[in-house]
C-alpha cells in the first residue's frame, strides 16, 4: 500500500480548494489579513514540562498553510509573525503548497518579538511602512508596538492600491501604562496618518487592515474610522464567516468571541467590493491555526 506525506496530504487539500474555489467563479483582486498566533520562539508546554525557547509547533505551522490555501489571497497582511526566519519559514511552505508570495514586506518596531509582514502575489510598488510612531500618553513618550505597514500594489496597470496593516497594543496589562491608552494614542496616530493620505490625494484608493485589538463601540476604532460625512473617513467593512457569524478571534481565557480584526477601506473603493468573494474564513480546522480567523476581500474586475 502506498503511502501519503503530510506535506502531499496538503498540496492535495489546497488543489482541491482551488478547484472548488474556480468552480464556483472566484475572480477579481484579493486581500486578506491574518493573525497567525504567535509563529514567533517563545516558551511553550510540550508534554507537560515547560521549555523555555520553542516555535510554533509544527501542526499549527501546516494548519496555517491550509488555511492560507483556502483563502489563496494576492496579497496577505500578516500579524504575530516572528523574526524574519520565521517569516521565511512560512513563505517557503506556502510556495510548496502551490502559493507562491515572491514579495514581501517586513516591519522591524519597538516589539522585537510580534511583527507585522505581508506576502504579496504581484511587486510592491512602493514602501512607506513606519517602524517608529512616538505617541504621547499622559505626558510620557511612548512607542506603538508594531508601527504601520505601509505598501502600493498595482493589480493592473495605472490601477494602485495603497494598504496599510496594522497591529494595535494587546488588551495585556503593562506596569508602566494602561495599555488602552497606548491603544487610544495608536488609534489618534492612524486617524492622522490616513487623512494626511487621503487629502494629499484624495483619489488614493486604500485599504486599512489588521488586528485592532478592540471591539466596534470603542473609541479606538471609531477614532481610525472618523465620521461617515467626512471626505477622508473609512469604513469598517461588515464581513461574515458562511454562517453569518461576525467574531474573528475567540479568547480562550474568558470563553470571549469578538470581532477585532478589520478591513477597512475609503470612499473610492466601497463600489468596488465583490461582497460574495469576501468574509471571514472559518473552515472546520480554523483553531487548529490560531485563536483569529482571517478576513478577507475581493476587489470586482475593473
Amino acid at each position: 500500500m502506498k503511502t501519503i506525506s503530510a506535506q502531499g496530504i496538503v498540496f492535495c487539500f489546497l488543489t482541491c480548494v482551488s478547484v472548488s474555489l474556480h468552480a464556483e467563479g472566484t475572480n477579481g483582486f484579493r486581500i486578506a489579513s491574518y493573525n497567525v498566533e504567535n509563529y514567533i520562539t517563545m516558551p511553550r508546554r510540550i508534554e507537560g514540562i515547560l521549555r523555555p525557547n520553542v516555535g510554533k509547533p509544527e501542526a499549527e505551522r501546516d494548519a496555517v498553510v491550509r488555511m492560507i490555501g483556502v483563502i489563496r489571497p494576492d496579497v496577505l497582511g500578516l500579524e504575530e509573525m516572528g523574526e524574519p526566519s520565521q517569516f521565511m519559514d512560512l513563505q517557503r511552505r506556502l510556495r510548496k503548497a502551490g502559493l507562491d508570495f515572491p514579495y514581501t514586506e517586513y516591519l522591524q518596531a519597538a516589539d522585537t518579538s510580534r511583527h507585522v509582514a505581508l506576502l504579496s502575489r504581484i511587486p510592491i510598488r512602493e514602501h512607506h511602512s513606519q517602524n517608529d510612531l512616538p505617541l504621547r500618553v499622559n505626558g510620557v513618550t511612548l512607542h506603538s508596538p508594531r508601527g504601520i505597514l505601509d505598501i502600493t500594489v498595482e493589480p493592473s496597470p495605472g490601477e494602485k492600491i495603497r494598504i496599510l496593516c496594522v497591529h494595535l497594543k494587546a488588551k495585556l496589562e503593562v506596569a508602566e501604562y494602561d495599555e488602552s491608552d497606548l491603544r487610544l494614542a495608536e488609534s489618534q496616530y492612524l486617524r492622522r496618518y490616513v487623512r494626511d493620505i487621503l487629502r494629499t490625494d484624495p483619489d488614493t484608493r486604500l485599504v486599512l487592515m489588521g488586528d485592532f485589538n478592540d471591539t466596534k463601540n470603542e473609541k479606538a476604532i471609531w477614532q481610525i474610522m472618523g465620521r461617515p460625512e467626512w471626505p477622508d473617513s473609512l469604513k469598517a467593512l461588515p464581513l461574515t464567516d458562511d454562517r453569518g457569524e461576525l467574531w474573528t478571534e475567540f479568547w480562550s481565557a474568558a470563553d470571549v468571541y469578538s470581532r477585532i480584526d478589520y478591513i477597512m477601506v475609503s470612499k473610492k473603493m466601497e463600489g468596488e467590493i465583490d461582497f460574495g468573494q469576501s468574509g471571514i474564513c472559518r473552515p472546520s480546522f480554523w483553531s487548529e491555526a490560531s485563536d483569529h480567523c482571517p478576513v478577507y476581500l475581493t476587489f470586482k474586475n475593473r
